[in-house]
């Protein structure tokens, strides 16, 4: 017996000792397995030592970190970070995609407990939620969660897109990181607002790389930010800030930070976003999906976008709608009573008087025209007579430290605004009310909402909403929006904001998207250039319009200091700059926006001939061809075969003079632009847009199986001389030759074959 129950002891004793040696070395390997992504992370602290794809290669991690998983801000006083923790610990979740860590025993708080999570889904990425206990002792104000170290070049082709509102890609995405510094340079992006949606990319076609992304439907305040290390390596970040720092003795993210790895490039990344992001309310509910859109705004052929008075905007605006054919639309600044960005938000009466402004509207209105005016959504400027008459000071957005936050915008009278804050009563009744003068006593059709589509922060404890983080900002906006519409009733007012935002969708009915001339105000050469990420992710749930595209100098405002006119005001820009012109109009066509020219004048029908044709001959085929370009869903372009051409740049201002700075540069683009859209019956059209004078030949290479059309559909050719069928679509790849006279645009739809 003694000799059977040793032989059982021992056989007890080794499978306690098998047991123990399996959870160590579980302890020893906290790693996540799928098809397409495996993660390790540090037994020691929790650091990620890799993320790997699907085709076995490290896109981050390492042995060593500095920076740790997590890190928090802690109100005056040093940040706390994950390599603090006495205890590290972990432990699998149930079933085998998902880990829970956990740090604590921390020398600075005894009731400091940090709770991270990580699962991996079916689409290649890791979900994480952070959970920091405590924070009633250790205010924090912002947490650094997820964080990752070692992103390694992915290729030679890298590539880092970002939703800078519609979209930027940097092809040497390294260089910006590096700086000019070893320590290397911080690139951070918040949202919402300056972040049209939440997703970026970093990837090196065709292997891919690593996407980025959150599905936070509330709009919470966070930002995605990258940054350079050591020897050439990278490392990311999201971050998030807690609501009333030190009110609360926990803080958790309601919201996954995602980070994955994805195949292909930027638009790959952006089609799994919108596979998400179209299913969210905003798209739900936007207003044009919804068709709450008012009609004269998606039937807007071209957006003439002028300043002044009345017959310096409307006149022109008839001119030019006669001559196009088509439906204009007017995008009206300086209508106001005082100087362009000094006055806000004291626009009444229009500067012209009520009667004659009034007048002109109503004949504009007969005239078919439909105009929205200039009406910052934010900005209360000090120096006028209401600021201190209604007390506006309280109302304004407060800083960290209490101070009123101000902005300076007028470089000629550099006076300062401050940032009203949306989500109080006051401010929204205050702009509603201007709006319902605006709208009903004026008779206009609606407001442009500068600066409507972004956020911020806001400190001050007497607003009725939590200080510091949150998603106060979008619940007041959408109150604001509330009450425009109810003043409105049942008239078709329409309402636009600044560049694009995807909570913003069920609001506003258009979004001025200027980077289709971000050279104008950008330098070509910082590195970074315009894609249409936005509309490549919400383009059926969001009219696009706008530029800085102009064929004249800047205008200057009749109230600024005259002594500063410049004597080249509002005159005609030398010819040797059309191109960037025919650029800037090609993009918003092959990118499905509705054509927009800035400071029109009706000399420019006669002087400016050529690039009027232009403009109107797209917008005239964009027009005819409104499921694509207006409901349609934005797709890969196909291959085409195009020299490169140096088109020179004018840098001398953006829409409003500016004093110095480099008035010229250059930059390379293909002759032709291209683009590829679904209609919503499943027709597609593949869009072409020359930028240059002489004609050519341009190769297409169609591949049917890409865009689910199947072999024996006739390819369809609409061009400004009328529609014919050039073609048939075969089997496999399809290379088309496609003549194409100077500045010239061309569709080509592919039409499936009767059944």
């Amino acid at each position: 017996m003694r000799a059977r129950a040793g032989v059982l002891t021992r056989a007890i004793v080794a499978m306690m000792v098998g047991a123990l040696s399996t959870a160590a070395a579980q302890q020893g390997a906290p790693a996540l397995d799928s098809p397409g992504l495996r993660l390790t992370l540090s037994a020691t602290d929790g650091h990620v030592q890799s993320l790997t794809d699907s085709h076995q290669r490290q896109l981050a991690g390492g042995d060593r970190d500095v920076t740790g998983l997590w890190s928090l801000d802690i109100a005056d006083a040093a940040p706390v970070t994950a390599a603090q923790a006495g205890r590290f610990s972990w432990r699998r979740l149930s079933g085998s995609r998902g880990l829970e860590l956990t740090w604590d025993q921390f020398a600075r708080s005894a009731t400091l407990r940090v709770i991270a999570t990580v699962q991996l889904r079916a689409d290649s990425t890791s979900a994480w939620r952070i959970r920091v206990e405590g924070t009633r002792a250790l205010p924090v104000e912002v947490v650094h969660f997820p964080r990752f170290s070692g992103i390694a070049k992915l290729g030679e082709h890298e590539q880092l897109v970002v939703p800078q509102w519609m979209g930027q890609m940097a092809r040497d995405p390294r260089k910006l990181l590096a700086g000019s510094g070893p320590a290397g340079r911080r690139l951070e992006w918040v949202y919402p607002g300056a972040l049209s949606l939440q997703e970026i990319s970093l990837t090196a076609p065709p292997t891919g790389g690593l996407y980025f992304a959150a599905n936070d439907t509330l709009a919470y305040r966070k930002s995605f930010a990258l940054w350079g290390e050591p020897g050439g390596s990278a490392g990311f970040e999201m971050t998030h800030v807690p609501s009333n720092p030190g009110h609360d003795d926990s803080y958790a993210t309601t919201y996954d930070a995602l980070v994955g790895a994805v195949d292909g490039d930027w638009l790959n990344a952006a089609e799994r976003y919108r596979a998400w992001g179209t299913k969210q309310y905003w798209a739900r509910e936007s207003r044009l999906a919804t068709r709450r859109t008012p009609a004269w705004v998606r039937e807007t052929g071209i957006w003439e976008w002028n300043r002044g008075r009345s017959d310096a905007v409307l006149a022109p605006a008839a001119l030019l709608q006669n001559d196009a054919k088509l439906p204009v639309s007017v995008f009206w600044h300086w209508w106001h009573n005082g100087p362009y960005d000094t006055s806000f938000p004291d626009y009444l009466p229009p500067r012209e008087g009520a009667e004659p402004f009034t007048k002109a509207v109503r004949v504009a209105k007969q005239n078919g025209l439909h105009a929205i005016v200039y009406m910052n959504q934010r900005l209360w400027c000090l120096p006028t007579p209401s600021w201190k008459n209604e007390n506006a000071e309280q109302w304004a957005v407060r800083e960290r430290d209490g101070t009123v936050r101000t902005e300076v915008y007028n470089v000629f009278d550099p006076q300062p605004c401050a940032t009203m804050d949306i989500s109080t009563a006051f401010w929204r009744d205050k702009y509603a009310g201007i709006a319902d003068t605006v709208m009903h006593q004026y008779g206009l059709d609606g407001i442009y909402m500068d600066q409507a589509v972004l956020s911020l922060v806001c400190w001050n404890p007497n607003h009725g909403h939590p200080v510091g983080g949150g998603h106060y900002w979008m619940d007041g906006f959408r109150l604001l929006a509330k009450d425009l519409r109810r003043r409105g009733g049942t008239l078709p007012f329409g309402f636009a904001g600044e560049g694009g935002g995807e909570s913003w969708l069920p609001d506003l009915d258009a979004f001025l998207t200027l980077q289709v001339s971000q050279e104008r105000y950008a330098d070509p050469a910082s590195g970074w250039e315009v894609v249409p990420l936005f509309q490549a992710v919400y383009h059926p749930y969001a009219v696009t319009y706008g530029t800085y595209g102009s064929l004249t100098y800047p205008p200057y405002d009749e109230l600024w200091p005259a002594e500063l006119r410049p004597a080249n005001a509002l005159t005609l820009l030398d010819r040797a700059y059309r191109g960037q012109f025919f650029l800037e109009q090609a993009r918003m066509f092959v990118w499905g926006m509705q054509p927009t020219i800035a400071n029109f004048l009706p000399e420019q029908l006669t002087e400016r001939r050529a690039e009027m044709d232009y403009l109107e001959k797209l917008a005239r085929l964009r027009y005819g061809l409104r499921d694509f370009f207006l409901d349609g869903t934005f797709l890969r372009a196909p291959d085409i075969d195009v020299p490169a051409v140096d088109v020179r740049l004018s840098r001398i201002s953006i829409y409003a003079a500016r004093r110095g700075g480099p008035v010229e540069a250059h930059l390379t683009s293909p002759e032709v632009l291209s683009s590829a859209w679904r209609a919503r019956d499943g027709r597609v059209a593949i869009a072409l847009a020359r930028i240059t004078d002489d004609s050519t030949t341009v190769r297409v290479r169609i591949d049917g199986g890409r865009y689910g059309v199947r072999a024996g559909a006739k390819i369809v050719r609409h061009d400004a001389s009328g529609t014919r069928t050039i073609g048939t679509l075969g089997a496999g790849i399809t290379t088309l030759e496609v003549p194409m006279a100077g500045l010239e645009g061309v569709v080509l739809e592919l039409k499936p074959a009767a059944r």
